[in-house]
């Protein structure tokens, strides 16, 4: 045994760290709770284990990984944690008999499990599957395990997949958690370490902190649910609630079952179904502006799923005339559809369709980074809320209907959104209340998944692990289909996921076109302009308020000012971005006051920002290079159990998978660059056709 200090919530505190045989393994209650499921039995003690690796890679001056060398990685130090009592192994060797005395001591079989959590078990599960008889387990898709079962009635569990969290982020938002994950900027990951390298004691309280600090993060989730019935991924939790609730009304499963999607109509749900809408407007990007205003809406896709209405009966197709001659505003449509002579009119300089969910598009085109400008023939499948909107920022010489569907448009049911309610009620009455972080991030985390499993596929491959390799199985959507709506653990229709976007999308779009040319950028629930525009905001609050009330859309905050959903709020009332730019979706920076910050897709957002605070806003520029970006690059091998030889050491290593910062290079495609160019020679409105 021995004596390390330890960085706590508290201070610094003694701790010990056991070796496999000094663990009290007895101490520990080994009654098991029995699962629902197949007659397991889990032992309730918290378990983490975790691995410290090196990489092994080489670059360019430049920066860029060598394309002659493939980089590989090694572990050299492992962690356990058990309760409270922490040990350090440094061999797989190790490993082996860490499980192997587990089993042994614990009595442990397949009916009678302990539960190891590891936080991003596929990374793990790379480093450990040669070295393990892995017997069962739920795996998301290739690489990507869940859950893992080995000889000896051993249970590995991902909890990022049960937090969604960093490490750093659910031990500060788990109450009780006093362990924290150390910040790591005195640990230098490029030091080529091996399991002989002796490591400081800073060293080691990273590695005790973090399988520490994560059994006590599941101590407390384990004071509300046991092992066998904690989910899997942080959605079970919402998921559990919502259908408990949705489950009370037995008409609520009968309208669920009348309304099944056929396989045709799904295909056609996933091909209308789009997420945020996230672009910039090309007059204003590649330019450094001044003096940006933000905006941003509350609870968007809440406030959709509380105030909007969604196809509730069954889809039924009707004819072209009809659609054509009929009042279809109390139904909800998948339109098949054809344009001809497409151009894009809208005043905001955002282009609504998206090129990516045209299903057919002819060559003479201009696309502005993903979006349709102009189109000789372009045919996609929409909602009719899609149609509204084309209709209003496009002109087109001709349309042509394949076919329509309809459904009667209608309410979510009143218990799915009391679940709404209650989390966001929860969210806004403990927003900035000093001791209840935890609960109010979990209300708003909580309340954010209510619309992402609505929109879960069910068309789903079958990913199964035989030991040596992954093996993906496809699975008829038929099949699939057939049994999801058989479960009666299923209660969420995928439609109304598709229509959630929808209604978010138009929401948006109802304020891009009152803020017209002045639109810089928007994304998803926001819209950043120049000239203000406080008073277009105010009245349009003023509509959404007088929804918002009719819905019950609004709760109270730690003030007792009420807050309603779907409002605008102004982002920048704290001050304005004194410098703005963006290059395109995902791509911009901006300076407020002494913070600058940076959005870039592929770059961490920390080192992005630490660069351009250091080189201005203005290098944000198409061939701007960032060395370690934090663009992080994966290189998997799949070896057998082998010796490398470090520095004249041998290494019992195996499969590995080494994740290298590389070098990234800011880029747009020469067709936005020709744009670009368009728009600083012209000032028409229509430039760029």
């Amino acid at each position: 045994m021995q004596q390390l200090q330890v960085e706590t919530i508290n201070g610094l505190q003694n701790e010990s760290v056991y070796s496999i045989a000094e663990l009290s393994l007895l101490r520990h209650n080994l009654e098991c709770k029995e699962s629902t499921k197949q007659g397991i039995k889990y032992l309730e003690i918290p378990c983490a284990f975790d691995i410290e690796t090196t990489n092994i890679f080489k670059k360019d001056p430049a920066g860029n990984i060598d394309p002659d060398f493939r980089p590989y990685a090694f572990m050299y130090h492992w962690q356990f944690c058990i309760n409270d009592e922490v040990c350090f192994g440094r061999t797989w060797k190790d490993f082996q008999e860490l499980l192997n005395q587990l089993s042994y001591r614990m009595s442990l079989h397949n009916k009678r499990r302990l539960v190891i959590w590891c936080h991003n078990l596929s990374f793990e599960f790379q480093f450990f599957r040669r070295f393990v008889n892995v017997i069962d387990g739920f795996y998301k898709e290739d690489r990507r395990p869940l859950k893992v079962v080995v000889d000896g009635g051993i249970e590995f569990r991902d909890s990022y997949a049960l937090s969604n969290m960093t490490l750093q982020k659910f031990c500060e938002n788990e109450p009780g958690v006093i362990h924290y994950k150390l910040s790591g900027d005195d640990y230098d990951y490029l030091k080529i370490r091996t399991p002989s390298t002796p490591l400081s004691d800073y060293e080691k309280s990273y590695c005790y902190n973090d399988v520490r600090g994560l059994c006590e993060c599941i101590s407390s989730r384990m004071k509300d649910d046991t092992l066998g019935s904690m989910p899997m991924t942080s959605t079970g939790y919402v998921r559990r609630d919502a259908r408990n609730a949705t489950i009370k009304n037995k008409n609520n499963r009968k309208i669920f079952t009348a309304a099944a999607l056929t396989a045709d109509l799904y295909r056609d749900c996933r091909q209308a179904f789009r997420g945020g809408d996230t672009h910039a407007n090309i007059r204003h990007s590649n330019q450094l502006l001044h003096d940006i205003d933000s905006y941003d809406i509350q609870s968007s896709y809440p406030a959709c799923m509380m105030i909007n209405k969604f196809p509730i009966s069954p889809f039924f197709k009707i004819t072209e005339r009809t659609f054509f001659n009929r009042d279809l505003s109390e139904y909800a449509q998948l339109i098949h559809i054809r344009f001809k002579d497409l151009k894009y009119i809208g005043a905001s300089g955002i282009p609504y369709i998206a090129l990516a969910k045209c299903s057919a598009i002819t060559s003479d085109r201009i696309i502005d980074n993903g979006r349709v400008l102009y189109a000789g023939i372009a045919e996609m499948i929409i909602t009719d809320i899609d149609f509204e909107i084309i209709k209003t920022e496009y002109n087109f010489s001709d349309l042509y209907i394949k076919e329509v569907y309809a459904s009667r448009y209608g309410y979510l049911n009143k218990e799915y959104k009391s679940v709404i309610m209650e989390y966001f009620t929860g969210k806004t009455a403990l927003k900035g209340v000093l001791g209840h972080e935890y609960e109010y991030m979990k209300s708003k985390n909580r309340l954010n998944s209510l619309y992402g499993m609505m929109c879960q596929r069910m068309d789903h491959d079958k990913t199964t692990y035989n030991g040596h390799d992954f093996i993906t199985e496809p699975v008829t959507l038929e099949e699939q289909i057939e049994k999801y709506y058989r479960s009666r653990n299923s209660f969420l229709s995928y439609q109304h996921g598709v229509w959630v976007t929808a209604h978010a999308r138009k929401r948006l779009r109802d304020m891009l076109q009152i803020v017209g040319r002045d639109v810089v950028y928007c994304d998803t629930d926001s819209v950043k302009c120049l000239n203000g525009h406080h008073e277009d905001f105010e009245k349009k609050n003023k509509e959404l308020i007088k929804e918002a009330k009719a819905a019950g859309a609004f709760a109270k905050d730690k003030n007792g000012n009420i807050q309603y959903m779907g409002v605008w709020e102004h982002e920048t009332k704290e001050g304005k971005y004194t410098e703005f730019k963006t290059l395109g979706a995902k791509k911009y920076v901006y300076r407020q006051g002494k913070h600058v910050v940076s959005t870039i897709a592929g770059v961490n957002k920390k080192t992005g920002s630490a660069f351009f605070k250091k080189n201005g806003v203005d290098a944000l520029a198409n061939g701007t290079r960032l060395k370690d970006s934090g663009h992080l690059t994966a290189y998997y091998n799949d070896d057998e159990i082998h010796t490398i030889n470090i520095n004249g050491e041998d290494i019992e290593t195996a499969s590995n998978v080494a994740i290298v910062d590389n070098t990234y290079t800011i880029g747009v495609t020469s067709e936005y660059l020709d744009l670009l160019e368009k728009a600083l020679d012209s000032q028409s409105d229509f430039y760029y056709i």
